[in-house]
Formats: C-alpha cells, sequence, structure tokens
C-alpha cells in the first residue's frame, strides 16, 4: 500500500464514524444505498473549504497540504494524536513536530511508572515537558547531595528549577556547570517555551530564569541552539555510587554541608513515551573517576 491509498482509507474511516446529526446536520433519509458518517461535502463544510480541496486531500493529490490544513482535518475527524501522526506522515513524510492535544506530555501511564520505579543498577526517570518528574527509581533518587543524617530524596520536582536556579547544582552536584549544563539546559528551556506557548508552566520557569541573575544572562544569550541530551555527555557528582567489590573507593565531600559522593561522567540516553508526546524518559549511564 502505498501513501495515497493508506490517506484514502485513513480519511474515510474517521469520515464514516462520525454521525452528520453530531455536527448539526439532518439525518439523511429516503430511498437508495446511503454510505454511514460524514460525506466529503460535509467535512469540507466545516472546515470551509471548497468539496474540491477536500476530495483532493482524501485523494492523496495535494501535493503539499499546509500544516493548519492538516491540524484542522485532524480536529473535525476527532483525530487521536497517533491518527494524527498517520495523516502527517501519509501526507507530509514526516511526524507533526507538536502535539496537537495541549495536555500531551504531563502524565504517563501507569505502567511507566511501574516499570521505571522497578528498575535497579541503574539510574533513570521519566520527566513531562516542563521537566517535572513523573516517575523515578531509587537510584536516581540516591544521586543527587544529601545532607549527613537525612534519607534519600529529590531536591525538587522541577529538574530544570533544580539544574538552573539552585545552589547545590550550580556548586556541587553539576560539575563545570555554566558551560556543560546551564547553557544547553537553558537552550532547552528556550526551544520548550517556544513550542509551547500557552503552558502557564513553562511561562513561569521561563520568568524565574529570566530573572534570576546568574541565569539569566546565560538563558539570554542565544547563541547555543539545544533540543534534547541523547548522548550528551557530563561531569558530576554522584551522591548514591557505592565502589564495586576490590574497587578503590575515590569518593569525597565536596563541602561541610553534603555526605560524601563519587566525581565521574554521566551519558544519558533518551526516549520518549509514544503515549505521552513530549514527555522524556532517561537512562543516566554513571562512569567514576577521580
Amino acid at each position: 500500500m502505498n501513501n495515497k491509498e493508506a490517506l484514502q482509507q485513513l480519511l474515510r474511516w474517521k469520515r464514516q464514524q462520525i454521525d452528520p446529526a453530531e455536527l448539526g446536520w439532518l439525518r439523511r433519509s429516503g430511498r437508495g444505498r446511503r454510505s454511514k458518517g460524514l460525506s466529503q461535502a460535509q467535512v469540507a463544510q466545516a472546515l470551509y473549504v471548497s468539496e474540491r480541496t477536500y476530495a483532493d486531500l482524501e485523494r492523496g493529490d495535494t501535493a503539499a497540504p499546509s500544516t493548519d490544513f492538516l491540524d484542522s482535518v485532524a480536529k473535525v475527524l476527532r483525530m487521536e494524536e497517533r491518527e494524527r501522526s498517520a495523516l502527517y506522515v501519509y501526507s507530509l513524510g514526516y511526524e507533526p513536530p507538536i502535539p496537537m492535544d495541549p495536555t500531551a506530555g504531563t502524565n504517563v501511564a501507569p505502567a511507566w511508572q511501574h516499570a521505571v520505579s522497578n528498575v535497579s543498577g541503574q539510574p533513570c526517570y521519566i520527566n513531562d515537558v516542563a521537566w517535572n518528574v513523573l516517575a523515578a527509581n531509587d537510584d536516581f533518587i540516591r544521586m543527587f547531595p544529601q545532607a549527613p543524617g537525612e534519607p534519600p530524596r529529590l531536591p525538587e520536582q522541577n529538574l530544570i528549577r533544580w539544574m538552573l536556579l539552585r545552589e547545590d547544582a550550580r556548586e556541587h552536584h553539576l560539575v563545570d556547570w555554566e558551560k556543560r549544563w546551564a547553557e544547553p539546559v537553558a537552550a532547552q528551556l528556550r526551544t520548550a517555551v517556544a513550542a509551547r506557548p500557552d503552558s502557564e508552566e513553562l511561562q513561569q520557569l521561563d520568568q524565574e530564569v529570566n530573572d534570576d541573575p546568574v541565569a539569566g544572562p546565560i538563558y539570554r544569550n542565544h547563541s547555543v541552539a539545544y533540543v534534547h541530551p541523547d548522548g550528551d555527555s557530563r561531569r558530576m557528582r554522584h551522591a548514591g555510587f557505592v565502589p564495586q567489590d576490590g574497587a578503590e573507593d575515590t569518593r569525597d565531600r565536596c563541602c561541610d554541608r553534603h555526605t560524601r559522593s563519587q566525581l565521574g561522567m554521566v551519558t544519558m540516553c533518551a526516549a520518549q513515551p509514544f503515549g505521552s508526546p513530549g514527555a522524556r524518559f532517561f537512562l543516566l549511564v554513571f562512569q567514576p573517576h577521580g
């Protein structure tokens, strides 16, 4: 099956799922064979375009439909995210860069939370589109610097706020903070704010980071373009690292306020839960060094 045939089948199938009466048209009556669902003419009317314009799309004869037009079609035909993605692929050859659902990427299925919490031996977590931690395993929580006598805990639910605005991150946990951490993380935030201008949480982060006397100038420097950290390696301190049997213990204290931690290099392996576009799953591979 080629893209034209796949597009035809997708759009025809979606039309058949919608009762015209739901969009204000009278139920068709009279003799003769009637196909169920919306007609091409009714879809065109709902889109405020000519019947030919919509029919050309359904036949696959529109060379390069605009993304606005495809999004309107997806809304009229009540497509789910996966169906809208298929519409883009069949029509344009690529998936939509931004989800249609404004809440996409703000949560993950309970199965993901269960899976992440049961991973052991390697830190991993999932964050939403605004970098709030949605799920994390114990190995990830133990990475952060802790005060003596305190149980391991996340220093903050929002990782962007912690990485860019908190002293523990800047001065103790994230090594070579400005160049290796702050610049790419700030660029990630700029890109996310631009992609989701309606997100109140991202707008709040944008304001907080911009107003910060340390992170603000870095955030306003647009010379660094950065979207995701997949495959990046950066220096950091791992508070939960335990040397393997027989290995030299090179842990030390970064300051009087924190317990011993291990200096090393972390490599970030990132992926996306397909059911929550915009959320990110991270597996952190840590290599110790003195």
